[in-house]
């Protein structure tokens, strides 16, 4: 019987997860099948139910991995003084730009919804 490296098969298991999260980010889940993830994964379809009892599985999987990480990369660079709130939230747009690959306005209050919008003049005005 074949032995096997708990860390390595992990670390495997996280690269199909995370090639999986991005694959159908990209292109939209009613689009992407078992095939293409397996494709993008540079695998077959076969080693993709060694990891998850179906496609299902896998992208909730996928999607709670790489959604608690996002999570943790966020929270890893929230400020902790109230007076760097507002540009922290400033440049959130310009990271997931940057992921993204897509250019995005100088300005970026534009893109709030209009309660936001009013929150944050109304915050601004006092600081």
């Amino acid at each position: 019987m074949r032995t096997v490296n708990e860390e390595a098969r992990r670390a495997k298991k996280i690269e199909i997860m995370e090639k999986c999260f991005d694959c159908y980010a990209e292109n939209g889940l009613t689009v992407v099948g078992v095939k293409a993830i397996a494709n993008a994964c540079g695998c077959n379809v076969a080693s993709l139910y060694q990891y998850f009892e179906n496609l299902d599985d896998l992208i909730i999987q996928s999607t709670e991995y790489c959604m608690s990480k996002v999570e943790d990369d966020f929270m890893a660079k929230a400020p902790t003084d109230v007076e760097d709130l507002w540009p922290f939230i400033d440049e959130i747009p310009y990271w997931t730009a940057k992921k993204a690959r897509k250019d995005i306005p100088s300005d970026v209050s534009g893109l709030y919804p209009p309660e936001i919008q009013r929150i944050r003049s109304e915050v601004l005005c006092r600081c």
